[in-house]
């Protein structure tokens, strides 16, 4: 696909790591540059997994650059919306009238339509929470913090849906991803490499018509417009930690719809990462507040969970988790009793 799609569109500025002057020149054309300034180095920024990103360095500041390309970049083999820059760039600048939202992410620095990019503030020496997978716990402050962000989001854009916002193409991508290939008997995801016997647990539940139904059931709820931004990707991935706190990064799968979605989602990876359900509590409080409603429907916080669950488990996009002996099983048997009671405290039983 990258072959055939570089060939079909020559004049289009495809970046890479490295190529310094493939970046200057882009820069220069648009005006990016300060007087005098030049671009002295541009390499690959972290594990992206839908954009090519790069850390661009001057020899005057740091800046973070990502360019979308008509393809997953982690997964080149699959098609994306190449317009998906301009849903993320009409995010930033909806939060940025929500200083508690703006403040735990990155500045957008310039962006260009045509050339499928934004051009983002520099968080500095971090590193994303898929330490977590890892076996560290999350901290309390870090809770807070991102319960905080959400809160925030879902609060200060709370009403009627921004069709400006809809994001229907990367909506569609996400919901094949999320509630269609992971249940596809031929989807081409290895599981036994992850864990013995996991592809025929999979397959137990691919065949499970009470479950399959259900998963159905929120994936049309997710495809309908909701009340509410969401972030759409709220996972460790995108939690960064900065000398100056947590901050939330790549909201290319924004959209206005339910604000259970993030809070299932963040759920889950707390669920994956074996956290105790204590942890999940906590979140939803400090989301909640001081607020006497709590905001949510937390029967279907438990059902995009659990759906969150499955898709990383038996999925394309895998975790980096180390091979295990039945955890995976296990979690696959706790989403599908968490889905079908609607209640969270069943990913645990």
């Amino acid at each position: 696909m990258q072959e055939e799609q570089i060939a079909a569109h020559p004049d289009f500025p495809w970046l890479e790591a490295g190529n310094v002057a493939r970046v200057s020149a882009l820069f220069e054309r648009l005006n990016w540059l300060r007087r005098e300034e030049r671009v002295a180095s541009c390499d690959k920024a972290g594990e992206g997994n839908m954009n090519l990103t790069l850390r661009v360095r001057t020899d005057q500041r740091s800046m973070i650059l990502k360019q979308a390309r008509p393809w997953v970049e982690k997964y080149p083999e699959i098609a994306a919306p190449w317009d998906r820059s301009l849903s993320e760039q009409g995010f930033y600048a909806r939060v940025s009238r929500l200083p508690e939202v703006a403040a735990a992410m990155p500045r957008v620095l310039a962006a260009d339509a045509d050339a499928k990019v934004l051009l983002l503030e520099d968080l500095g020496e971090a590193h994303d929470l898929t330490d977590l997978y890892a076996g560290r716990q999350i901290s309390e402050e870090e809770l807070r913090s991102l319960a905080g962000y959400l809160s925030a989001l879902h609060g200060g854009t709370r009403g009627k849906a921004d069709p400006a916002l809809a994001n229907r193409d990367m909506r569609a991508l996400n919901h094949e991803h999320m509630f269609v290939v992971p249940l596809h008997p031929d989807n081409g995801v290895e599981l036994d490499v992850h864990e013995l016997w996991l592809a025929k647990e999979a397959d137990a539940l691919c065949d499970d018509p009470a479950f399959c139904a259900a998963v159905q059931l929120v994936g049309q709820r997710y495809m309908e417009d909701g009340e509410c931004l969401v972030h759409g990707d709220f996972f460790p991935g995108s939690w960064v930690a900065t000398d100056d706190g947590i901050r939330v990064i790549d909201p290319e799968f924004c959209f206005f719809g339910d604000a259970e979605l993030d809070l299932g989602v963040a759920i889950a990876h707390l669920r994956i990462a074996d956290h105790d359900l204590d942890f999940a509590k906590a979140f939803l409080s400090a989301y909640v507040g001081q607020e006497s409603e709590p905001g949510y429907d937390v029967a279907w916080v438990a059902a995009y969970a659990a759906v969150e669950v499955v898709r990383r488990i038996i999925g394309v996009a895998q975790l980096p988790i180390p091979q295990t002996m039945g955890l995976r099983a296990r979690l696959l048997k706790q989403a599908r009793g968490a889905l079908l009671s609607r209640a969270v405290e069943d990913l645990w039983v």
